[in-house]
């Protein structure tokens, strides 16, 4: 069913629809010399037609993430009304078509560098919901975003804050279902992107301004995503504990939410019944792709231990990864590894036992892969992950380990905070912990044979290795990480980072840069060692990782260099990844050898070839993908077969909300 075409040079994104008023809302792109959507193709003729490459920028952001800005070009929030035409082929007003309004057109309001996200604005039948960045702040500096209502029915009109101006970033804004209550999640300090996000709730009376009210002030978790129940009385949220994520009931301010999680991560959950007793979860873990389940409780246990959840109240509906996983991961685990880290103080790791393995191994029978995860503020949590699946390598013969050291998230907020001005000893100390933790608990794993990799924080933590391997590595991977603290302040985009987490500019606090450096200590690398960068990676530039190649050859080091020139911070395309995968486990393989020790009798063998074939079959097979969207969109076996659904439930959906 065809419903309406965007303006010449429109492409939409976070694409929204509020059925009762028929408006649809986007992001888009416009130029500011005019602000009207019918002109940006013939602005960007303009500008393709200029005659020079040149571009001259008067302030920051120059680049952001993966893309140069490009000058007088920004991103804003755009509406029209859909309406049935009365012969049934389109939806179009019938005596005009779709007039497309910039809602923030004369406000001085827009996103500069990047598309505004879904979780950004929100609409009801009357009003808007938004957040952005006040123009006067220095967007490389500031993380603060501010909430803003606008009637739907005048554009134009200056947006009314909802927000005092001295909190830090917002995401997840959400109407209500009755569209009373605007909901969003709120961090304290502006330029620190990792403070804990406080679920705040505004109350509007009689369509006018109420009351705010912050629901999670007391909660020691940082929740991720907002969902409103059906009655608009609660939220339910997602949010980190202890290497998973849950989801949880908000019922009242103040009070702590009711987890009703039973396994896994949750990527999203969505109520079925005003009682609050049926959800749709989509669910992953470190060994399974994200399936859809449906859980089915009564009140009471609603209100009890998730953990005791009766079989018969879980009902999985998918099982779009079993075919593909059967008997290479299904029947891996990961499992938690608790042990004392700095300052006294527990540390969680995740461990998944290798293919193979049985209780009867031999000591010293299984090669180590050690993650080190990037942030610094994140985590290992036991859930999919396409870039980093440590599955895969446990299939792959290697004695998984992944801790979550110091300024890892999910642990409370005081234990995410402690990484700010001590990147090079703390989590550092606890990996060391961890890592001998591991060795101790599984004699399988033979201490001669153990490689770490990380990527971003965890590359900057493998050149810090490097220079202070205790643990012995036989080799290391490095993935658009860190060689210069120093350089990298002045080359990344978002200085608020390095601001923050070096307590300091690097003008006001050069000594803590200096300090934990890995360039000042290059005359101790002599791990081998493989580097990888993607060539559009503006977060943490090239030039870091071209440094410490040339650092490990100058030296003598065993040392390769892969390069993807169309890749960001992520490694994203199918082939790419599989390229990437595949020269990962050649370097492992080459410095330690998969699988269990030559001479021992084996079930995975150490080839590559054997490896190449296991991460062929699952880049093939779509499951290196995030969520369940890109696992449909990205699983050529699959498109033939769900495509005449997708279609079908698509258009079903669109006659009931029109």
């Amino acid at each position: 069913m065809h419903l309406l075409d965007f303006p010449e040079g429109i492409e939409p994104s976070a694409i929204q629809y509020n059925a009762e008023s028929h408006t649809l809302a986007f992001s888009a792109a416009v130029w500011t010399e005019n602000g009207d959507f019918g002109l940006t193709a013939k602005g960007d003729k303009a500008y393709a037609d200029r005659g020079d490459t040149g571009q001259v920028y008067d302030d920051l952001f120059v680049r952001h993430w993966d893309t140069w800005r490009i000058p007088g070009r920004v991103y804003t929030i755009g509406t029209t009304v859909l309406r049935k035409r009365s012969d049934a082929d389109g939806l179009f007003d019938a005596e005009h078509e779709h007039v497309f309004t910039n809602i923030l057109q004369g406000t001085g309001l827009y996103s500069q560098a990047d598309a505004i996200g879904a979780d950004q604005f929100s609409l009801s039948p009357t009003h808007i919901a938004f957040a952005l960045k006040p123009p006067h702040l220095q967007v490389a500096t500031h993380t603060r975003l501010e909430v803003y209502l606008q009637p739907l029915d005048q554009p134009g009109f200056r947006p009314i804050q909802l927000t005092p101006g001295s909190q830090g970033a917002i995401s997840g804004v959400e109407f209500s279902p009755d569209g009373k209550k605007i909901a969003w999640l709120e961090m304290a300090q502006d330029g620190y992107e990792s403070d804990r996000r406080v679920v705040v709730v505004h109350t509007l009376s009689g369509g006018k301004l109420g009351q705010s009210v912050r629901w999670t002030q007391e909660w020691d978790r940082s929740p991720s995503d907002i969902t409103w129940a059906l009655n608009s009385n609660s939220l339910y949220v997602l949010a980190e504990y202890n290497g998973r994520v849950r989801p949880y009931h908000l019922s009242t301010p103040g009070r702590l939410p009711t987890p009703i999680a039973f396994r896994g991560s949750t990527a999203a959950i969505s109520p079925l019944a005003e009682n609050d007793s049926l959800f749709l979860l989509s669910v992953s873990s470190l060994t399974s792709p994200i399936e859809v389940f449906l859980l089915d409780l009564d009140e009471d246990q609603v209100r009890g231990d998730p953990d005791k959840f009766p079989p018969e109240a879980i009902h999985r509906l998918t099982d779009y990864s079993g075919p593909h996983i059967n008997g290479r991961l299904d029947h891996l685990r990961g499992e938690e590894l608790w042990f004392t880290g700095v300052d006294d103080r527990k540390v969680m790791a995740w461990v998944i036992k290798p293919r193979g393995w049985t209780e009867e191994d031999s000591p010293k029978s299984y090669p180590l892969a050690f993650f080190i995860h990037g942030g610094p503020q994140g985590a290992w949590d036991d859930q999919w992950s396409t870039r980093w699946n440590l599955a895969l390598y446990a299939s792959a013969g290697y004695f998984v380990v992944a801790v979550n050291p110091t300024g890892s998230t999910g642990y409370g907020q005081e234990f995410t905070d402690r990484i700010a001005g001590h990147w090079g000893d703390r989590p550092y100390q606890d990996l060391v912990a961890g890592y001998f933790a591991a060795l101790d608990k599984y004699p399988e794993i033979d201490p001669n044979r153990t490689t770490a990799l990380g990527a971003s924080y965890g590359g900057y933590m493998i050149n810090w290795i490097n220079g202070h391997n205790v643990f012995g590595f036989k080799a290391l991977v490095y993935h658009d990480g860190i060689l210069s603290t120093t350089d990298t302040y002045y080359s990344t985009e978002e200085v608020w980072f390095p601001n923050h987490d070096f307590e300091g500019t690097l003008i006001e606090n050069r000594a803590n840069y200096e300090k934990w450096s890995p360039l000042n200590h290059v005359a101790e690398w002599n791990t081998p060692q493989l580097v990888i960068q993607g060539g559009q990676d503006f977060r943490l530039a090239e030039s870091q990782a071209i440094g410490t190649f040339t650092a490990l050859q100058l030296q003598g080091v065993p040392s390769r260099f892969l390069y993807f020139h169309d890749e960001n911070h992520w490694v994203l395309k199918p082939k790419n990844s599989r390229r990437w995968h595949h020269e990962v486990l050649r370097w492992l393989d080459e410095w330690v050898g998969a699988g269990k020790r030559r001479g021992v009798e084996a079930e995975v063998e150490p080839e590559t070839e054997a490896i190449d074939v296991d991460v062929d079959a699952l880049v093939n097979e779509g499951l290196f993908y995030d969520d369940f969207s890109d696992l449909v969109g990205g699983v050529e076996a699959f498109v033939e077969d769900v495509a005449a659904n997708v279609v079908e439930e698509a258009e079903e959906l669109i006659s009931m909300v029109l």
